[in-house]
């Protein structure tokens, strides 16, 4: 539990280091690193207590650090993460219920099918976000690589937390919650 805390720390040090380097690298890492340690801190947890309360702290660990780092920024005010309170919030609680997904992903029952694509779906949509061009995220540069690489990490992630033919089912739904943005966001 305390671990997950730290290692989110660690995670958003490296994080906030990458910022000033080119934006294609920063974009690939972040929030990703902070997803793969999610799905981690989900995936081994003992219970569903459990599962909740150590992706929040990775969660925290790294919003922490972030937030520390933007102290030393030339002009830098409050301590912030360049966002809004609410776009933080949603952030946090994204990246903590994937983390609660992938625990709810060992369920051998539908149920756990249905967290696997929930939380594979939820991992992909910041990437479209990032290569749709004219969205509030667009990274330019971000297509094709980076969005082959959140591909990738959704696919990963289906293939972690599902065995079997469960993983057919589990890739619908993360097709179908990726599908949807798409489509609210491309106005079709």
């Amino acid at each position: 539990m305390v671990l997950s805390l730290f290692v989110g720390m660690a995670l958003g040090v490296l994080g906030a280091l990458l910022v000033y380097g080119p934006s294609l690298p920063h974009a690939l890492y972040d929030p990703y690193a902070y997803v793969v340690l999610a799905i981690v801190v989900g995936w081994t947890a003992a219970g569903f207590g459990w599962a909740v309360l150590s992706s929040t702290l990775a969660t925290f660990g790294s919003v922490i650090s972030l937030m520390a780092a933007s102290i030393f920024e030339v002009g830098a005010g409050f301590p912030s993460l360049g966002t809004d309170g609410a776009a933080t919030n949603l952030m946090i609680f994204t990246i903590a219920s994937i983390g609660v997904l992938s625990y709810l992903a060992k369920r051998e029952d539908l149920w756990g099918d249905l967290a696997a694509g929930a939380a594979a779906g939820l991992a992909v949509l910041d990437g479209l976000d990032k290569s749709l061009p004219g969205g509030p995220d667009h990274v330019p540069g971000f297509w094709p690589w980076g969005t082959l690489t959140v591909s990738v990490l959704g696919l990963g992630t289906i293939l972690t937390l599902r065995r079997g033919r469960r993983r057919i089912c589990s890739a619908l739904v993360a097709l179908a919650i990726a599908s949807s943005y798409f489509v609210f966001v491309a106005g079709l």
